[in-house]
């Protein structure tokens, strides 16, 4: 179980939570997003039961289960994606911190991702460049996928462009926009030296959860503003020693320094431009947080920090078969 399908001890939906129930589905309409579940004939009357007893709350998911034993299996997972998509509450649990500023709520959002890396074992990707297990394919998928997110980074920065914002902010974010334009084009450099060419990569396609980082950055920035602010942290870590460790292994292995030396400029241009203080700075605009907003943004950044685990760990099985197609085009023109 990952840590955020823990279920709530008595669900409830939200006060801006709307269904509207048709003879084959229940849609349920959230603030600006909305989901639609088709009900089999069968167990349509429970169903609606199971939706009407969430508007009431107070009840566990095992009562839950009790009342609608014909859909019993499916309410765990039901709730979980109810949970996921915010549009539930604990009515047991009764939130005793209040709204704090957006500077205090950076400093517990650095403590809590310092705490929440902890519950994560060493990334094992540094494990294999420490070990000298990784191999020449390996150092070549990171940057395979590093160039993806590079070059979608605009166009997933774009939608917090369109947000309220003040004016100050607003010149920071177009700001920060236009620092990481082209940044592409350096990690392009990089894999051009080891025989990828531009055409390559206009056909490549990331892996899952690259692909799934990537989408979850956009979606904050369109639909969850802070969130968006707190994901940039993650984004913009800068660590040294990884670098190191990255260099020493091409090195080892014999790639080009043509190869590595684009990374590891790309690292450095992020670091003199203070990307790393991104959020902090765009956090400190913000006059009030309030508590359900401070849940939704930790129970995102969890979701965000497992899918970047979960990206390593695809990085070295994908990149580490020999069996499996380098770049990732699927057609036979171009690669």
């Amino acid at each position: 179980m990952t840590l955020t399908k823990s279920l709530l001890k008595q669900p409830l939906f939200k006060n801006q939570v709307c269904l509207k129930f048709s003879d084959t589905r229940v849609e349920i309409r959230y603030q600006n997003q909305g989901c639609s579940i088709t009900v089999e004939p069968e167990k349509q009357e429970e169903t609606y039961k199971l939706f009407q007893l969430l508007q009431f709350g107070g009840m566990s998911p095992e009562e839950l289960g009790q009342e609608c034993p014909g859909i019993r299996e499916q309410i765990p997972d039901l709730l979980i994606e109810l949970d996921r998509r915010g549009m539930l509450i604990d009515r047991e649990k009764s939130v005793t911190s209040g709204g704090v500023t957006g500077h205090q709520f950076y400093r517990e959002l650095y403590r809590f991702l310092n705490r929440l890396k902890m519950r994560f074992p060493e990334s094992p990707y540094s494990v294999k460049m420490v070990d000298k297990t990784i191999t020449r394919e390996q150092l070549i998928g990171y940057s395979l996928e590093s160039y993806h997110v590079t070059h979608l980074c605009p166009s997933l920065l774009a939608p917090s462009l369109a947000n309220y914002e003040s004016p100050k902010i607003r010149k920071l974010l177009r700001e920060f926009f236009g620092s990481e334009l082209h940044h592409d084009r350096l990690i392009e450099k990089s894999l051009k030296s080891v025989g990828i060419s531009g055409q390559q990569l206009q056909r490549m396609l990331p892996l899952p959860m690259t692909f799934a980082v990537c989408s979850s950055l956009a979606v904050f920035a369109k639909q969850h503003p802070l969130s968006f602010k707190a994901a940039l942290l993650m984004f913009e870590e800068h660590s040294e020693e990884f670098h190191q460790l990255f260099k020493q292994r091409c090195q080892d292995l014999d790639l080009p320094s043509d190869f590595y030396q684009p990374i590891l400029l790309h690292a450095k241009i992020n670091d003199d431009g203070a990307h790393e203080d991104i959020t902090e700075v765009l956090l400190a605009d913000v006059a009030y947080v309030s508590p359900e907003d401070q849940l939704v943004v930790k129970k995102n950044i969890t979701a965000l920090m497992e899918s970047m685990v979960l990206r390593t760990h695809e990085i070295l099985d994908y990149y580490g078969n020999p069996q499996n197609r380098i770049p990732r085009c699927f057609d036979t023109i171009g690669c």
